[in-house]
């Protein structure tokens, strides 16, 4: 199959208020792979025993060793857990841990980290992705032999076994380990790594995004949460999930922007914008290749949103995106800092979450029903609005709400509204329009309408 999925479009007049009525036009990432490359606990599933044997270094398998073979005591016996440290060229097993537990497999740099029990216990047992309209009846094992998302950063939480991030054990301790004590879980966080001194400034951000550095072993110690290889615990302050996934922009070297007050909403209608039709930016059906038809499938004509016109992020604290707005000054960009209050709901924990965070946008839109201080984000997923090219785009007519999309029909808690949304984003095509989609809930932390200040900007895009 070949599928490489990690973690939309736009129209003359919008409309898509998040949850309360905006303007729709636009087009839109999930979380990192777990740096398995291969054949991470392998061997011997009922005696829980793990071997490596010699020049796994530096080949992409479990662990780094560079002689003789390895092998520790199962989980019924010895509990399973290990520690490999540094790794790298002439690193290898540095010894054992008993009793399994929450413990599992850790490997220092160089290695591989087991998403097993990693994470403090998670049961070791294959969660089938979310269903794929064009993989009707895909499952684990589909997935695993036939496509490379086992090493995908939005396939990080499915199909442990199959992808071999563990060994699932008859002991029924739901871990690679086995037992009740044993080695403390791992923690939930994002570690940058060592400064490159080619890259100064990279963060997680930029070497899970742009280096796509979650399925290289050596990074497999770093970043946790930017590379889902786990979500943190409620008010942990990760940036995957938990209560918020708050991160802390306070020191982000973004300026503070002290503008007009605002609030945002969402739509993506794949409808020609209206500034296409004096810059050109375009798109055909299928979202990448350029047209000059000069009719918006809106209107029954060829000419759609383009997907690099999704949102992006440039590191935790840094996006790009299209707007649509009233009287529109095409091309024109805006700085906006998010307050950390909803709109409608003040204490919307998405919006929340965000505070401090920024985005540049750029107008390609504009939209009747968009108020003067409302800037109407294009995400895909976020709600067709007044217009909605994407039924016919995308085959579909499951796409959420009109006004707000995948959101407005999801409900609980801040988590199970972001892992409903997470599910709804594969209705979407593979590849940049559902990156967005994941996006919105990665980094935007599925806010509802959060309030902003703006100030205009050079475009950097």
């Amino acid at each position: 199959m070949g599928r490489s999925v990690i973690s939309v479009s736009a129209v003359t007049c919008c409309a898509a208020l998040a949850t309360a009525g905006g303007c729709d036009t636009g087009e839109p990432e999930p979380s990192g792979p777990i740096g398995v490359a291969g054949n991470a606990a392998t061997a011997g599933s009922s005696a829980g025993g793990f071997t490596a044997s010699s020049g796994a270094a530096g080949t992409g398998g479990a662990v780094t060793v560079t002689g003789g073979t390895f092998t520790t005591a199962g989980a019924s016996t010895t509990g399973g857990a290990f520690v490999a440290s540094a790794g790298g060229g002439s690193g290898g097993v540095s010894g054992s841990t008993p009793g399994g537990g929450s413990g599992g497999v850790v490997i220092g740099g160089g290695g591989v980290s087991s998403a097993g029990a990693a994470t403090g216990g998670k049961a070791c047992v294959d969660l089938e992705p979310p269903a794929d309209p064009e993989w009707p009846g895909a499952t684990c094992k589909s997935w695993a032999t036939e496509t490379t998302e086992c090493q995908e950063s939005w396939f990080a939480r499915y199909c442990d076994v199959s992808c071999g991030r563990c060994t699932p054990t008859s002991s029924g301790s739901g871990g690679a380990g086995g037992g009740s004590g044993g080695a403390p879980p791992k923690v939930c966080m994002d570690v940058p790594p060592p400064e490159d001194p080619e890259w100064p400034g990279a963060g997680c951000s930029e070497w899970a995004l742009e280096a796509k550095a979650c399925s290289e072993s050596w990074f497999a110690n770093y970043c946790d949460v930017t590379c889902g290889r786990c979500t943190p615990e409620p008010g942990s302050g990760g940036s995957g999930g938990g209560s918020t996934g708050a991160v802390d922009c306070s020191n982000s070297g973004n300026p503070t922007v002290n503008g007009n007050e605002g609030f945002a909403t969402r739509y993506w209608d794949c409808c020609q914008p209206h500034c296409a039709q004096f810059d050109g930016h375009k798109c055909g059906q299928d979202g990448t290749s350029r047209t000059g038809d000069n009719t918006s499938s809106c209107n029954g004509g060829g000419s759609f949103a383009c997907y690099d016109e999704a949102p992006k992020a440039v590191n935790d604290c840094l996006s790009y995106g299209y707007i649509a707005k009233a009287n529109p000054n095409c091309g024109g960009c805006y700085r906006i800092q998010f307050t950390g209050q909803g709109y409608h709901n003040a204490n919307d924990p998405g919006s929340v979450a965000i505070k401090g965070k920024q985005m540049i946008v750029k107008v390609s839109n504009t939209g009747g029903d968009v108020a003067g201080n409302q800037f109407d984000l294009m995400i895909p997923g976020g709600g067709v609005g007044m217009f909605n090219a994407c039924s016919r785009q995308w085959g579909s007519n499951d796409l959420g709400a009109q006004y707000g999309g995948f959101l407005t029909n999801c409900t609980g808690s801040h988590q199970a509204k972001k892992d409903c949304v997470r599910q709804n984003c594969m209705k979407i095509p593979a590849g940049p329009a559902r990156d967005g989609c994941f996006w919105f809930v990665d980094w935007f932390q599925v806010a509802d309408n959060p309030k902003f200040k703006s100030e205009q900007t050079n475009c950097p895009f």
